[in-house]
């Protein structure tokens, strides 16, 4: 397969740049907010994960999760950093 080199004007790269600002505006912000997630299913959900894999990593404290009194609460960015360090994967 061989490249194919285009060349393209700086007004293209300009609309091209505002169009996707645009877009990126029009996203709903719930996923890159950082808020709390209350509840093991709500955090299993976000890990992708079965609710019972939450409870094994709180209960092995390898998962950055909180207590409300008896529920389990996390931030989102707390997890997103966990998972980009190799989350739940066994040592």
């Amino acid at each position: 397969m061989s490249a194919i080199n285009v060349n393209v004007g700086d007004e293209l790269v300009e609309q091209i740049a505002r169009r996707a600002a645009e877009l990126l505006a029009e996203q709903p912000q719930a996923q890159t907010t950082d808020g709390w997630l209350r509840g093991a299913e709500r955090i299993a959900d976000y890990i992708d994960a079965p609710r019972s894999r939450v409870y094994a990593l709180v209960s092995a404290r390898r998962i950055p999760v909180h207590h409300d009194g008896s529920a389990l609460i996390a931030r989102r960015s707390e997890l997103d950093q966990w998972l980009l360090r190799g989350g739940g994967r066994r040592p």
